[in-house]
């Protein structure tokens, strides 16, 4: 239960604290006076988006202090928009707190009223009513994987053509690439025997031709040999000429090594040309690797892994085909057993729910109205979701499609209940619903701002009524300008501005006796109201 409320610097409000209890209690004012303004802070405090402009002109801040069921709820909110929210002086997220108070206090205001005439939301109201909400969001998470499987297949099915292609091109250019047996050391090696092959004349030549200046009989063995005989006829005369001879010597051992090292390079290697051909057509297609696939041999051999991989990835993108179809498969079997329990709970509560929603409406000098909840399903379409046993086009929240229809006149037929529905009747059927779901809803707490909008007489009478009857079980707040309603609250809060040293100031008073019968009683004739 609200207990109490304390708004500090929020919109024309300097500073105010107003205490609660249960039962009925109403709120009046004058246009203006800031009745509304006691509801938005309430909301504010309950975890509602906030806004700059909720900050009274002139303030650095404001806060909005709610006692609730003996705990403290906080909300600052800065120039900025933006706010910090305690429970119990801890910090809480807002939408922790919205979502907290989602089961404690139930506003009811012209966005409400938007809500029940969209006929998309009425399956919300049923499926609340017949208490199966985890089948429900279980159904909506089946129906989410369900259309993102069949997504996948449907893309699967429009690229694999051009998948086929990419990968017929792939496979063509690994089985090149492995076919030519790349290896990045071969390059070097090929390119070594391919200079040597090529100049292979020119090398025996030059082996030739030194042979020759080294061994002929005129070559310089030869004459270094004749310079030993020289050396061994003058040593005689000059011993040192001995460390001399042996140095020529040692030069005519090494030349006779070299020389035999040439004839055996002559005699041996032979001109192979096939090997050289070979060695240039294996350079040429090395080459043309190159120049398909990144200019050199590196780049082609990390070019072959890339293929590699991106046709692991062609390959069971193809072949996830299958398993999208028994999952899609699976799915629809789960969706639809949900699904058909689903609607035959629906279909089972609808007429319950309708007569209950009648009856109340009824209570609220809607005498003759007739009230009916109807379920419809759409034929399955091409690409709908296949159903076990049924042929209805499946939805995020089952097979049905429920939509209200009302006939607020005898004689009437029923039609739909946003095409016919008038603010009045509006305002009525919002609190014939909230009366009917009172035992199911967990808040402990109503609040109606513009619950009265087109009612008057005799409706206004029934619909104060029913307010009491509510408020023997939940704690209700409304702001009301119809005298039946005030007469019978448990508590009257008047709402009244004036202006004090150039500033507007909002009060707050509980009425009681005369006091409260005097504002009534203005409602009653329309006349300003006298706080």
């Amino acid at each position: 239960m609200i207990k109490n409320l304390l708004i500090k610097n929020f919109a024309i409000i300097d500073e105010l604290l107003i205490e609660f209890d249960s039962g009925l209690t109403v709120i009046t004012g004058e246009t203006g006076s800031g009745k509304s303004i006691i509801i938005e802070a309430l909301s504010v405090a309950a975890g509602k988006k906030t806004d700059k402009m909720m900050i009274k002109s002139g303030s650095q801040n404001c806060v909005v202090d709610l006692d609730f069921n003996n705990s403290s709820y906080r909300r600052i909110i800065n120039k900025s928009g933006r706010s910090k929210s305690y429970v119990d002086e801890t910090p809480i997220a807002a939408i922790a707190l919205q979502k907290e108070f989602a089961t404690k206090i139930d506003f009811h205001g012209q966005h409400d009223q938007q809500l029940i005439l969209k006929k998309e939301n009425h399956i919300d109201y049923l499926d609340s009513y017949c208490k199966h909400q985890k089948k429900v969001d279980k159904i909506i998470e089946i129906y989410e994987n369900l259309i993102t499987s069949k997504n996948k297949l449907n893309e699967l099915k429009e690229n694999l053509s051009i998948y086929k292609e990419k990968k017929e091109l792939l496979t063509f250019q690994l089985n090149e690439i492995e076919l030519a047996d790349v290896n990045i050391k071969e390059e070097i090696h090929l390119t070594n025997e391919y200079k040597k092959l090529n100049h292979y004349e020119d090398i025996l030549s030059f082996l030739n031709q030194s042979k020759l200046k080294i061994s002929h009989h005129e070559g310089i063995i030869s004459d270094l040999n004749n310079i030993i005989v020289k050396l061994e006829q003058l040593k005689k005369y000059d011993s040192s000429l001995s460390k001399l001879e042996h140095s020529i010597d040692s030069v005519i051992v090494q030349l006779q090594d070299v020389d035999l090292e040439m004839e055996d390079r002559l005699s041996n290697d032979e001109f192979d040309q096939e090997r050289l051909s070979f060695i240039e057509q294996r350079i040429s297609t090395l080459e043309s690797l190159k120049r398909k696939y990144g200019g050199s041999i590196e780049s082609v051999v990390d070019y072959r892994e890339s293929i590699r991989n991106e046709l692991e990835e062609i390959s069971s993108f193809v072949n996830s085909d299958k398993e999208l179809k028994e999952n899609i498969k699976k799915l629809e079997k789960e969706y639809s057993a949900i699904a058909i329990q689903l609607s035959s709970k629906r279909e089972k509560i609808s007429g319950i729910l309708s007569s209950l929603i009648e009856d109340s409406l009824k209570e609220l000098n809607m005498s003759g109205a007739n009230f009916e909840i109807k379920i419809s399903r759409k034929a399955k379409s091409i690409g709908s979701i296949n159903l076990t046993n049924e042929s209805a086009q499946g939805f995020p929240k089952g097979i049905d499609q429920v939509e209200f229809f009302l006939s607020a006149n005898p004689g009437e037929p029923l039609k739909p209940m946003a095409s016919i529905a008038s603010g009045g009747e509006m305002s009525r059927i919002m609190l014939a619903i909230k009366t009917v779901f009172q035992d199911q809803n967990p808040v402990s707490a109503l609040i109606f701002d513009e619950i009265d909008t087109g009612i008057s007489g005799e409706t206004a009478k029934k619909v104060s009524q029913h307010l009491k009857k509510l408020s023997n079980h939940k704690q209700v707040i409304c702001i009301t300008h119809l005298p039946q309603i005030a007469k019978q609250a448990d508590r009257h809060l008047h709402i009244s501005k004036h202006v004090k040293n150039a500033k507007t100031v909002v009060n707050a008073e509980y009425l009681e006796g005369a006091n409260s019968n005097n504002v009534i009683d203005n409602l009653f004739i329309g006349e300003k109201m006298i706080a």
